[in-house]
């Protein structure tokens, strides 16, 4: 009754791979305007731009093997049989009733006015509290999943953050299969394994000091 949600991960980490060219041009060199014009560091050296960095991670992989994204959607599997659980008790006997509803309707073609508006009206009842239930249920699933995407990509990000730094390196981008922007990687600027590796023993540290 409830679809599976699924935990896909959309990383959004960093898509910009062009390199972006500054000219700036036509202001003197007393003027105020050359005085307000903030030139990106990366093009501020007097030998022109340096030499962007770009490495990737896979989506897929970080998905399968970050223990985060693990343990989170048993969590959230747990709870989507929960609900469903919570629909099929509530939402059971309600529909039983509508069936039952409509057997009579069918069977009863010549019932008064007065019955068949009772009986309609019971019946719109039935079928609003049904959709109330569905839509309590499927809700509270989807602020959970929301929450903890959001969770993730903090994760993820703030660690990348760090490891990029010490790296060297300017944009990480995600390579996934749900999710392609990149169509082909050089596996010498695979960084995968190093991310996750990472992210685990953060996340393992984390649970152990709580």
């Amino acid at each position: 009754m409830i679809a599976k949600i699924s935990m896909a991960v959309s990383i959004v980490l960093a898509i910009l791979v062009a390199v972006l060219w500054f000219k700036v041009s036509g202001l003197s060199a007393g003027s105020s305007a050359a005085d307000s014009v903030q030139v990106a560091p990366a093009f501020a050296g007097d030998n022109g731009p340096r030499a962007t960095v770009v490495a990737y991670v896979n989506g897929d992989s970080l998905n399968t093997k970050y223990n985060f994204i693990v343990e989170k959607s048993k969590d959230l599997d747990q709870k989507m049989t929960a609900a469903e659980e919570r629909v099929k008790k509530e939402y059971g006997p309600r529909q039983a009733q509508y069936e039952q509803n409509m057997r009579y309707a069918q069977e009863h073609p010549d019932m008064s006015e007065a019955e068949a508006i009772a009986l309609q009206q019971d019946m719109e009842r039935l079928q609003l509290e049904m959709d109330e239930i569905q839509q309590r249920e499927v809700g509270v699933l989807q602020k959970k999943e929301a929450q903890l995407q959001e969770e993730l990509l903090n994760r993820v990000n703030q660690y990348l953050a760090k490891f990029t730094k010490e790296r060297g390196i300017d944009y990480v981008i995600n390579k996934q299969s749900e999710f392609q922007v990149l169509l082909y990687g050089n596996s010498d600027y695979d960084i995968t394994s190093e991310v996750i590796a990472g992210l685990n023993a953060e996340y393992e540290s984390e649970k152990q000091s709580k």
